[in-house]
């Protein structure tokens, strides 16, 4: 961690620095203050994935708002900063609860951003996905070219994208939300209306849930929402939601490998 970032922090008595992840899009530190505990993280690869940090931080300024995202204390756009509270709670990864216990307060957590009201654009798939393919073909043009040709194959599916559209973070991993005295959500930067199957098979696909999993989610999300989930769809999505994270995954691998 640069020392000259803690200059301009709003912060008193730097004791502790530490990392805490070096991410995909950031990396994460905690710093341990006389002021308090906090989160900083330094925004790494923006451009490739298509990210705009000051809209992400605008997002979580409303979210904060309905206390489901942590305070922003310090945003410097410059420096690619961003300034938070430590949450003292366990997020749901490294929570002692049940399996079932977790999916179902993910479920219920999925219906809740659903039904926000967030002042924010309609998230474009189709711009996102060629912004990944585009980046990909800068390494591996072949690569690149046969996800291009399997997205073909998804191009119904990703037209309908938005057609019915609801707020969504789009990446509800495990590890993103945090059960205080009612649930903290961090890690917003995938977030914007969208569509909610796409949502729910992102958080199927990065927490890896298998089938009895899947139903549970699902069923904690229709009791939590009033949704029906028709699960041809849902499957439908899932594969959607495959095709991109592996094209994210390849898309991040030479992104690490060259930005070393």
């Amino acid at each position: 961690m640069q020392q000259h970032w803690l200059t301009n922090l709003p912060i008193h008595g730097v004791m502790k620095t530490e990392p805490l992840l070096r991410g995909v899009a950031n990396d994460v530190y905690k710093i341990t203050a006389t002021s308090g505990v906090y989160v900083l993280k330094h925004f790494r690869f923006d451009h490739p994935y298509g990210l705009d940090r000051d809209q992400e931080v605008n997002v979580q300024q409303q979210l904060a708002e309905y206390g489901i995202a942590p305070q922003i204390l310090h945003y410097d756009a410059a420096q690619g900063l961003l300034l938070q509270a430590f949450i003292e709670a366990p997020d749901l990864a490294h929570d002692r609860k049940s399996m079932g216990t977790k999916i179902q307060r993910l479920g219920e957590v999925s219906a809740h951003i659903h039904r926000l009201q967030v002042d924010v654009p309609v998230w474009s798939l189709r711009t996102r996905l060629q912004r990944y393919c585009d980046n990909l073909a800068e390494y591996e043009p072949d690569r690149a070219r046969q996800f291009q040709k399997r997205l073909q194959q998804q191009r119904k599916l990703i037209d309908s994208f938005g057609k019915n559209a609801v707020f969504c973070h789009n990446d509800l991993a495990f590890h993103h939300v945090f059960l205080a005295q009612q649930p903290i959500v961090i890690d917003w930067e995938y977030a914007g209306l969208g569509d909610r199957y796409f949502d729910l098979a992102n958080a199927i696909q990065v927490n890896q849930l298998e089938f009895a999993e899947r139903r549970a989610f699902i069923n904690a999300y229709e009791g939590a929402s009033g949704e029906q989930i028709d699960s041809d769809k849902l499957a439908q999505w899932l594969e959607l939601s495959n095709i991109i994270s592996q094209l994210w995954y390849e898309l991040h691998h030479h992104l690490q490998h060259h930005h070393v």
